[in-house]
């Protein structure tokens, strides 16, 4: 009887593994893994030109010239992003991703300068304003990827097109120099503003390596770099309203929108290029 068990045992034993091994033998691979990564950096800044203006007033007893420009100067903002892809096994895949550039600020001076002569005396002075503003921007990428799979040093490559969504904000002061009722020259500032929507469609392409430490968890480090379009020509748009003390006479002025109409003439548009690279550093997740 003892023996009879024993067998019975041994058969058992030999059933629950082979269920075992064959349940293994018909599980489905999967076609392809998910990845979730998540990451922070540093853009390395979004380029921007100066705007210059020049005038004079010229009349029998006032003999002035004067110019100025607004120097705008951009931070580079810090970044976050995240991204999820589908990975088939021969590291060919789609990558879904978000970069979100924190605001970035825009500071720098502006310029007013003039010289000349009137009925009485020499002219010569000068002041500075300083500028103020941001650039926010989010951009969303749909990419082809490819990524070596095996091993714990994993190279990868992402290309693709991009939405962007953002606005440039910016403000300033520019002089403006006239003769007055008495025949004497006197200046005032009048405050100028710019505003873009930076909405479009660019592209993005980039690359880096994951340090797997599990298969499930890796460290990834990356750079990128978006590609939108030049905005070739914004323009400084004056405000006229309120009031505006001259800096010479100390005297206090009412301005007509045709004074503005001028100034927007006058000042020079500036150049304002989105594009941007990104270094980033963080985490990968695999599914």
């Amino acid at each position: 009887m003892k023996k009879a068990f024993k067998v019975l045992g041994i058969v058992t034993l030999i059933f629950c593994l082979s269920g075992l091994l064959s349940a293994q033998i018909r599980r489905p691979s999967k076609p392809f893994k998910v990845e979730l990564g998540l990451n922070f950096g540093t853009t390395l800044g979004y380029s921007i030109t100066e705007s210059t203006y020049a005038d004079s007033v010229n009349t029998f007893w006032i003999d002035v010239n004067e110019s100025g420009d607004i120097v705008p100067e951009l931070s580079n903002p810090l970044s976050f992003g995240g991204d999820i892809s589908l990975i088939t096994k021969m590291g060919i895949g789609v990558q879904f991703a978000l970069d979100y550039n924190f605001d970035s600020d825009l500071t720098g001076i502006g310029s007013y300068f003039v010289t000349g002569s009137d009925w009485w005396g020499n002219i010569d002075e000068g002041f500075e304003f300083d500028n103020t503003g941001t650039v926010k921007l989010m951009v969303l990428s749909l990419n082809l990827m490819y990524k070596y799979q095996g091993g714990m040093f994993c190279p990868w490559f992402a290309a693709g097109g991009s939405y962007f969504t953002g606005s440039l904000e910016a403000s300033s002061m520019v002089g403006f120099g006239f003769s007055d009722a008495y025949g004497d020259f006197d200046y005032i500032s009048i405050p100028v503003d710019a505003n873009e929507d930076l909405s479009g469609i660019g592209f993005n392409v980039g690359g880096g390596f994951d340090i797997h430490f599990t298969p499930n968890m890796a460290f990834t480090i990356e750079a990128k770099y978006f590609i939108l379009k030049k905005y070739e020509e914004v323009s400084w748009i004056s405000d006229v309203s309120g009031e505006f003390e001259s800096y010479i006479w100390g005297i206090t002025y009412t301005v007509n929108q045709a004074v503005g109409d001028y100034m927007d003439e006058l000042i020079e548009p500036f150049e304002f290029n989105p594009s941007f690279p990104k270094i980033a550093a963080g985490f990968k997740f695999s599914f």
